[in-house]
């Protein structure tokens, strides 16, 4: 591990680029360090004395042992002050400056790189606000606001995005304890963090803002820290345009986003789809305990938000609890006869401080509810704040309670109290119920598990396939084609069609007779769209024009393609029906071996219906990621259509996991389509694509 204790424990450190200029950066980081608990040595040949204290000519005349370096020089001079930092021994730095990769210039980049590694200096930055650690005093920024401690860390690609969050922090009392702008990640990676973190007990809740990730080991780092201590995190560059602002911006290259949500949920991270909804998770994590059960009470003096929350449980998976009877039972003492003992539990327009304490206490002894939603509408009876102060008096370290006080001038004051009291209040009750559905989410990806028993055995058989016909897949692999890419998967045990080559008229006419319906398709590595070229004939009366047809569309295709193409001969293949859908594997730079599935047709190509799985992919995993797509009922049967062999095509998908982890020279596999018989029944895999690493 990297020496962060010289980053954010130090004894003492020198502010290379100090400043006495009101409005210089390294001014504002002088002012904000003069805090700091530790010894600070300002560096600059310029001046004799910064702030009260002496400013030497370079760290090399400090006379003391310096653990941190804050460079804040313009960048052509970095190279310079970090090879004097490794001479001085300096362990840790972080770079301010700016104008490296950021702005195109990689060369002045890779020569710091080699400083770092040469001295082995544990470095944050470049192009970054600094650092800060509220346990000590470490304010090693430019900006204005230090927050107060707290058990919340963030790491960010963007300072703004940081000082927008520690000014928005008093309104919520959110606090602190690391914070931390990566920049460029010259050296520091989010991975190197996540391990630091991990083991510090000031830190309950882990957010991080991403632009893009090319830390290899990111994945299994925040594996690991998911397992303890929730992440959250908001990743920009989502849409192609704004992909192209993260690689101006940062120097880093966004990937694909679907790619991404499958990392984080394969990570256990989870996902803000917006910076509201940031704030709003960072606010209920850091306050609230977790709900290990799904299903929650609902109090409201108001019906209709009521049902507007009840509306929003099942879109995000959770449940209204059934009350216990001696919770019936006491909330029928206490609340009018016209309240209806229910949940949501509406105890009518005129609650008043007294009721809301009734329902709200009763619900909290009550063993069925794991979470509680209170909803608040202002009226003449209900006083906000009376109400806030008896919740904030009711919370408890055993179940979450967020609030809905829903309206404007009337209930600020009672909402910024919850809030202040670390009671999360929202606009909406929709938020509410969302807010609480991450608790219970976070829950249930702790004890997600990678392995399962099934998915081992699949591996210890196909490695046993692999070291057994090595050379069977080095031939297969030196002449990839739609047919020996299917020979490839069915050595793996996926089932293909019965086909043969046929390399000439006469062959053709005799395998076509020993099948019954056929198709005939193009052997060619060069024709990956076979149909687009007209090289696809499904059941034709005559075989031998059908075969010669095919062979003259595809040399028109090379022709009008300017392609010196090889064609192999005509795949004669026994037809095979049933639902279509798309299964395929890619090797991702960062995450490794991704697997996607979707409905064929209209679906892929036009909804755009898929679904994106991170190996190791279990069959629970799998079964997850059919879940989530739009179509998917269309497997189970709808409209009086046949329900579809599911579990064949969850036992495809792991499998071709396993083929993606343990063949490291494949970029790509597309089986596309796959046909998925009736229940019961199996599926097969009508076409193939196998794409090796060049």
């Amino acid at each position: 591990m990297k020496n962060f204790d010289a980053i954010f424990n130090p004894k003492s450190i020198a502010i290379i680029g100090a400043s006495n200029t009101e409005g210089k950066v390294g001014y504002s980081i002088m002012k904000n360090l003069m805090s700091f608990e530790g010894r600070l040595y300002p560096i600059n040949p310029k001046y004799d004395e910064i702030f009260g204290l002496k400013c030497y000519k370079s760290i090399l005349d400090v006379d003391d042992e310096v653990d941190l370096a804050v460079i804040v020089v313009p960048a052509q001079a970095v190279p310079k002050v970090m090879e004097e930092c490794g001479e001085k021994g300096v362990k840790g730095a972080v770079i301010i400056s700016a104008g490296f990769s950021e702005v195109g210039n990689c060369g002045l980049e890779e020569e710091v790189k080699k400083i770092i590694k040469k001295y082995n200096i544990a470095t944050i930055g470049p192009n970054c606000l600094g650092i800060m650690n509220t346990y000590n005093n470490l304010n090693a920024t430019f900006g204005k606001i230090f927050p107060n401690k707290g058990n919340i860390s963030i790491i960010s690609q963007s300072g703004a995005v940081l000082t927008a969050i520690l000014d928005i922090s008093p309104l919520l009392n959110l606090g602190f304890s690391k914070i931390i702008s990566i920049g460029n990640k010259i050296d520091v990676q989010e991975s190197d963090l996540m391990e630091y973190l991990m083991s510090d007990e000031t830190i309950e809740v882990v957010v991080l803002y991403i632009e893009g990730i090319k830390d290899r080991g990111f994945l299994n780092a925040v594996k690991k820290l998911s397992k303890v201590k929730p992440i959250i995190a908001l990743k920009s560059g989502r849409t192609e345009e704004g992909s192209k602002a993260v690689s101006s911006h940062t120097g880093s290259l966004a990937g694909s986003d679907e790619i991404y949500s499958a990392a984080f949920k394969e990570g256990g991270i989870l996902r803000a789809e917006t910076f509201e909804e940031l704030v709003n998770l960072m606010h209920i994590f850091s306050t609230q305990p977790l709900m290990e059960s799904n299903e929650i009470g609902i109090v409201t003096n108001a019906g209709g938000f009521g049902v507007m929350a009840t509306d929003m449980c099942e879109k995000y998976g959770i449940k209204l609890a059934n009350f216990e009877e001696k919770t019936k039972e006491k909330l029928r003492k206490k609340l009018p006869k016209t309240a209806t003992i229910s949940n949501p539990l509406d105890i009518i327009g005129d609650a008043d401080t007294e009721r809301y304490k009734n329902a709200i206490s009763s619900l909290m002894e009550d063993k069925n509810v794991n979470g509680l939603l209170i909803i608040l509408t202002p009226q003449e009876m209900t006083k906000p704040l009376e109400v806030a102060e008896e919740i904030v008096k009711l919370k408890s370290n055993k179940k979450p309670i967020v609030t809905s006080f829903v309206g404007g001038v009337s209930i600020k004051g009672a909402k910024s109290y919850l809030r202040k009291n670390g009671i999360p209040s929202y606009i909406t009750p929709e938020s509410g119920v969302e807010a609480l559905s991450y608790l219970y989410k976070y829950s249930k990806m702790k004890t997600k598990e990678d392995w399962d028993e099934y998915l081992e055995k699949v591996k210890e058989e196909f490695e046993e396939i692999k070291n057994n016909n090595k050379e069977t897949i080095e031939k297969l692999f030196a002449n990839l084609n739609e047919y020996t890419a299917k020979k490839f998967l069915e050595l793996h045990g996926i089932k293909i069609p019965r086909g043969y080559i046929a390399k000439n008229k006469e062959e053709a006419i005799r395998y076509a007779k020993e099948l019954d319906r056929f198709v005939m398709k193009i052997v060619s590595p060069n024709i990956m769209h076979k149909s687009d070229a007209g090289c696809v004939v499904i059941n034709p009366d005559d075989v031998g024009e059908a075969f010669e047809t095919i062979i003259n569309n595809a040399k028109k295709y090379f022709e009008d393609n300017e392609i010196e193409g090889i064609i192999e001969g005509v795949l004669i293949e026994e037809f095979v029906d049933g639902l279509e859908i798309i299964i395929g594997g890619k090797r991702d730079d960062i995450f490794g071996p991704v697997v996607m599935t979707g409905l064929g047709g209209v679906f892929v190509e036009v909804l755009k219906d898929v679904s994106f799985g991170i190996y190791p992919i279990t069959k629970e995993y799998a079964y997850e990621m059919l879940k989530s797509l739009k179509s998917y009922k269309i497997l189970e049967g709808v409209r009086g259509r046949p329900k579809r062999d599911i579990e064949s095509v969850v036992d495809l998908i792991v499998k071709l996991g396993v083929i993606m982890e343990l063949y490291d020279e494949i970029k790509e596999i597309d089986m596309n389509p796959v046909f998925v018989k009736e229940d019961g029944k199996g599926c097969c895999v009508g076409d193939a694509l196998i794409i090796l690493k060049k």
